[in-house]
């Protein structure tokens, strides 16, 4: 298989919000500082242990130890879909 080059894995990361991503997904995002806060889907709660930083384009859950950057999301959405 194929492997992606770099260069276009760089790109995608800096072009794709992960903000967007989440509110794509249905997610409601709450803007606390300069983050978001909001309910993470790759585990049941129901407290918002998300947190998006979009300075970073990055997202951490304390609840469940998920994080990463957009390809990150795209990747725990497949494992963790509906």
């Amino acid at each position: 298989m194929a492997r992606i080059p770099e260069t276009e894995l760089e790109r995608l990361k800096a072009e794709v919000s992960v903000e967007r991503l989440a509110e794509a997904s249905g997610l409601v995002l709450k803007k606390s500082g300069r983050d978001f806060v909001g309910c993470c889907p790759f585990h049941a709660n129901d407290t918002a242990s998300l947190v998006i930083t979009p300075d970073k384009n990055l997202w951490h859950c304390s609840g469940c130890g998920a994080a990463g950057g957009p390809i990150d999301w795209v990747i725990n959405n497949v494992n963790w879909g509906p």
